[in-house]
């Protein structure tokens, strides 16, 4: 486990990547039951993924889309702030150190 948390703090560096961590006590469930991806593009649609137990499914529909952009930002509400998170994520890992 700390190898991973050593990993997600590395791939928190790169340019593109906004790492967040959602508090367990958290209220907000939207968006915790599954996986799921909001792909855009310049020349596309936007496009959601999501990903259940049984399959997986590519959508543009624009129901859908809205859908899942309504999650994404009940999730990023309840996230602790990017930095609070990184903190969060180095307290965890230096337990999962220490523990081992």
């Amino acid at each position: 486990m700390a190898a991973q948390l050593a990993h997600l703090l590395l791939v928190a560096e790169w340019r593109n990547v906004t790492l967040q961590v959602v508090p367990s006590d958290t209220p907000c469930t939207d968006g915790l039951l599954s996986a799921f991806t909001i792909a855009e593009l310049d020349d596309a649609p936007t496009a959601v993924y999501v990903d259940s137990a049984g399959n997986g499914e590519v959508s543009t529909d624009h129901e859908l889309v809205s859908l899942i952009w309504g999650r994404y930002d009940t999730l990023r509400a309840e996230a602790y702030r990017p930095i609070d998170s990184l903190a969060k994520i180095r307290e965890a890992r230096r337990k999962w150190t220490e523990d081992t």
